[in-house]
């Protein structure tokens, strides 16, 4: 795939995707450490795990 060649959109839709797949990929492994998580702390914890990894993003 060349980025090059994507249309705006097509960039923006790719982006949201790999979002959304790295969002499951932390709540999948969230849910293996407790397997008995509620969804509102598994939401939290996924937002925290976010603006840490923006925060620090930031700082380097």
């Amino acid at each position: 795939m060349n980025l090059e060649r994507l249309k705006p959109e097509e960039k923006v839709n790719l982006s949201i995707s790999m979002i959304d797949t790295c969002i499951h990929i932390c709540a999948d492994a969230l849910k293996d450490q407790d397997a008995t998580i509620k969804e509102e702390e598994l939401l939290e914890k996924i937002r925290a795990r976010i603006m840490y990894n923006r925060r620090r993003h930031h700082e380097v």
